[in-house]
């Protein structure tokens, strides 16, 4: 039975392996020349604007085992090497090595941005690839991409010397001058800074194949990381990862290049809970997952398998007609939401004029309430202006007696003074005053009684008038309050309880209506503007993954980004 399990599990994986390795040998001649074989329209556009694939550590193919970690990793890890360099000889390979296939085959199948970090090994004098583990030189490396230029002279290659260790200024000349001597008038020299990324017809025109990223502006071919910026995103969460890419690629500049980066970095923990197990199984593949579901989003077309022409041909013209079904569609669905769109705001200015009408009794109400309020406030100033004019009046009379009263006391005065100086005078006037008064004394009660009854008689009419006065404010607050009722009874009669339930009912139904309304209205603006964010979201450019063709995703991965193009 074991024997039996064996030799099925070994023919399965000899038929998959036959039919990725057919798969590549289809795929290969269409994705080596891949950017010859785009429209005039697309190769008219900046690179920014193509999506690129790319590999993570491209040179890694081949790494040496070792019992010592590279200068790349933190100083913790190196000491851990160090303590303990029989595990780390059995684990760093595992999780060291990010691609199977060397730079060549990785060119064939597509792949069109390459990252390669160096180190300067000062004891062999070369520059070498590095990732924990060292692996082949850069001139070898230059010398295969070389071969494939030369083998397919309307390709750009992009080459990105992200990281640099135990570089001097000598081993940045040496580089330079390597670059120079591999590819000479095919390096692109880099565009102004007000001025956008070149075109592939215009690099392709010129004879330009190779775009060099580099951390030193030595030379005019030495592309800064301003032109070409790669954020990492440094996690092992799938949605975070999404999150990431998303966001950098909503907000990137649509004419500069740039690099999203589909890989998991793992942490220290990962590598002691699965000591077994590898990069590629712990973390490429659920990484390249990721990645396939973030790229469906953006892509506008399926992508095709290796096909023989005639499928091809099929299957573009049978595209051709379901999007043109699909136009069709959308066109008689905003014409339908348009009707209704209609409608809808018909009938808000139904429902708008209804509810205007009735509030304008109550306005014509509150318009004859105001001018009464008006006719009262007039009535009021006028007695106010009555008031003072009789004050005025009583205020002059008593003006006069006091002048009278004062006169009188001048003479009583003078006439005592005039006494003093004349006593028997005095008493002369005093037997006269005496004897006049003897002789007259009934027509000064008649002068002194008339005085008084006026007095009286005024006093009464004031009290009079101050009572008739309170009447008048009593009747007048009182008219307007009985007119008011009056009014309201005869324009609005007191409604039975039935029909105040039917208005309860109407206001509530309306109510409802205008809500629902608004929540229809708020999902088609969701959904327009879903649309439209669909449509203007700027495509990835750069996308570099691990283990480059290696899984049917990763094949899956390469296919998409060449057929978003188109």
């Amino acid at each position: 039975m074991k024997f039996a399990k064996r030799r099925e599990k070994y023919a399965r994986e000899s038929v998959e392996g036959w039919q990725d390795g057919h798969r590549e040998e289809c795929c290969q001649d269409r994705h080596a020349s891949w950017m010859t074989d785009l429209p005039h329209h697309v190769k008219q556009l900046p690179l920014s604007k193509l999506t690129i694939p790319g590999s993570h550590d491209s040179g890694t193919s081949n790494l040496v085992p070792s019992t010592v970690a590279g200068v790349d990793q933190p100083k913790h890890i190196r000491d851990l090497v160090r303590r303990f360099p029989r595990i780390a000889k059995f684990l760093m390979p595992r999780w060291s090595v990010t691609q199977h296939l060397d730079v060549t085959k990785q060119l064939q199948q597509g792949i069109r941005y390459l990252d390669i970090r160096c180190v300067a090994v000062r004891e062999e004098n070369r520059l070498r690839v590095i990732h924990c583990l060292l692996g082949d030189t850069i001139r070898n490396i230059l010398l295969k991409i070389k071969y494939f230029l030369h083998m397919h002279p309307q390709e750009v290659v992009i080459l990105d010397f992200q990281h640099v260790y135990n570089f001097v200024f000598e081993d940045h000349v040496e580089l330079c001058r390597a670059l120079i001597t591999g590819f000479g008038a095919a390096l692109c020299p880099r565009p102004p800074k007000d001025q956008a990324v070149y075109s592939l017809q215009f690099m392709q025109d010129s004879g330009f194949q190779v775009i060099v990223i580099y951390p030193v502006e030595l030379a005019q071919f030495c592309w800064t990381r301003e032109l070409c910026p790669s954020p990492w995103p440094n996690t092992t969460s799938p949605a975070f990862l999404k999150d990431f890419l998303t966001k950098n690629t909503s907000a990137r500049d649509p004419n500069r290049l740039f690099v999203s980066q589909g890989i998991f970095t793992p942490r220290p923990a990962t590598v002691i809970f699965h000591p077994v197990s590898t990069l590629e199984t712990a973390c490429a593949k659920p990484c390249n997952a990721t990645v396939k579901s973030w790229l469906q989003q953006h892509q506008t077309k399926p992508s095709n398998q290796c096909k023989s022409e005639e499928e091809v041909v099929q299957n573009s013209s049978s595209q051709h007609h379901q999007i043109q079904q699909q136009r069709i569609h959308q066109q008689n669905e905003q014409q339908q939401n348009l009707g209704q769109t209609k409608q809808q705001k018909v009938q808000l200015n139904i429902r708008k004029t209804r509810q205007e009408a009735l509030p304008l009794k109550q306005q014509q109400k509150s318009q004859q309430r105001q001018q009464q309020d008006q006719q009262l406030l007039t009535q009021q100033q006028d007695h106010l202006l009555k008031q003072q004019e009789e004050q005025q009046l009583t205020q002059q009379q008593d003006h006069h007696l006091t002048q009278q009263q004062d006169q009188q006391l001048t003479q009583q005065e003078g006439q005592q003074q005039a006494q003093q100086q004349d006593p028997q005078l005095t008493q002369q006037k005093e037997q006269q005053l005496t004897l006049q008064q003897d002789e007259e004394p009934q027509p000064q009660k008649q002068e002194n009684h008339p005085t008084q009854q006026k007095d009286q008689q005024q006093a009464q009419q004031q009290e009079q008038q101050k009572s008739q006065h309170d009447n008048q404010i009593q009747l007048n607050n009182q008219e307007p309050k009985q007119l008011q009722v009056q009014e309201i009874q005869k324009l609005d009669p007191l409604p039975t309880q039935e029909a105040n339930l039917q208005l309860t009912q109407q206001m509530h139904s309306t109510e409802t209506q205008q809500q629902q309304n608004q929540k229809e209205i708020q999902q088609q603006r969701r959904e327009m503007q879903q649309h439209d964010q669909q449509r203007t979201q700027p495509k990835p450019n750069i996308v570099i993954t691990d283990f480059v063709m290696c899984s049917q995703t990763s094949i899956d991965i390469i296919d998409i980004l060449i057929n978003m193009n188109y």
